[in-house]
């Protein structure tokens, strides 16, 4: 089974932030809070022209999973599907990324 290169995209990942762990508001309740917070985050010169924006939502994600056995093999698959780079993203920063969500599943901003 190849996938198709011109339709394939890989898998959308949110995340819900863990409200029983002791780190900086995360919360945004809806679009308006989202701006509010942008804005802030404007004011206080954090928010660039590279600034990327990345949301995570982890469903029954188990906490055995072989983590780096996960992430070798999500750069593998792209490899070898012929991918060097997915959309100007390097294979090891998707990777670095994907481990963020394994094993760090928090998300600060």
């Amino acid at each position: 089974m190849m996938p198709n290169r011109i339709k394939c995209q890989l898998a959308h990942l949110y995340f819900n932030p863990k409200t029983h762990k002791e780190c900086q508001n995360t919360t945004i309740i809806d679009g308006t809070s989202l701006i509010q917070a942008l804005h802030q985050y404007m004011r206080k010169g954090l928010f660039k022209s590279t600034t990327l924006f990345c949301t995570f939502d982890i469903h029954n994600l188990y906490t055995m999973l072989p983590q780096e056995e996960a992430l070798d093999i999500l750069v593998e698959f792209l490899h070898v599907h012929g991918y060097t780079k997915v959309k100007g993203i390097p294979l090891e920063t998707i990777r670095l990324l994907a481990s963020i969500v394994l094993k760090e599943n928090v998300f600060v901003y």
